[in-house]
């Protein structure tokens, strides 16, 4: 086997892995929103008090966790394959991502925090019930707010690492400016969450396209993989 076959094989590798990455991280983002995990509110009314409650919690914490290290992983694997194409919008992308995991993880030790907070009151011996009550809702509330922040360096890395593929032909270019325009209004509607929270209620189904399409282009990813021979760029090359 050549070194230019060997390097080829490397990067459909890599471009299945990316396809994996995803599936997992689309598949814990599914449980996070439709599983059986309470919510603070029960959690607050319950005084933390149930175990069966508590569990199904830390299952999130769990899920929360796998997907961001699934992110970073995705992150690595499409850097691999697009560098070829541009060694540098593949690194910012990949570096954007990247940026999004660490966000991710850090809004998970806010929710932590006010998770312990109700389980274990006497971590706050000197507070209320009603003083306890207000710093888990403030600490949900960042939490739940700062997310995103987070969606915004995933919309660029995303715009980056599809426009690649896009100009390569790794992937079917319907696919590729699919991918483009997903994260653009992924990025468009978490901007105007943030500037105007008001908004929330009203644009939040903007984001469905997004989960679909990431199941699709994870599946094309993972099954069909990517087409080296209609690159345009050659493995050894970076630019």
């Amino acid at each position: 086997m050549s070194a230019t076959d060997h390097s080829e094989n490397s990067i459909r590798l890599m471009a299945r892995l990316a396809g994996l990455s995803y599936v997992i991280y689309s598949a814990t983002g599914l449980y996070i929103t439709f599983g059986p995990i309470p919510s603070f509110r029960a959690l607050m009314d319950d005084n933390g008090s149930s175990q069966t409650l508590a569990f199904l919690f830390r299952t999130g914490f769990l899920a929360e966790t796998v997907l961001y290290i699934f992110v970073c992983i995705s992150a690595a694997a499409m850097y691999l394959v697009l560098r070829s194409v541009s060694q540098s919008g593949a690194l910012v992308a990949a570096f954007c991502r990247l940026v999004e995991g660490a966000l991710g993880v850090t809004f998970i030790v806010f929710k932590y925090a006010a998770f312990t907070a109700v389980v274990n009151p006497d971590l706050t011996p000197g507070f209320s019930g009603e003083e306890r009550a207000s710093l888990v809702m403030l600490l949900r509330d960042v939490y739940g707010s700062a997310i995103y922040f987070l969606l915004i360096p995933m919309a660029v890395g995303g715009i980056l690492f599809f426009s690649l593929f896009f100009r390569s032909r790794y992937i079917p270019r319907w696919l590729a400016g699919w991918g483009i325009l997903t994260y653009l209004v992924i990025g468009t509607v978490s901007a105007l969450i943030v500037l105007f929270p008001a908004l929330k209620n009203q644009v939040m189904l903007f984001f469905l396209p997004g989960a679909l399409f990431e199941w699709v282009a994870a599946l094309w990813l993972l099954f069909a993989g990517i087409n080296t021979q209609r690159g345009v760029g050659k493995p050894s090359a970076a630019h």
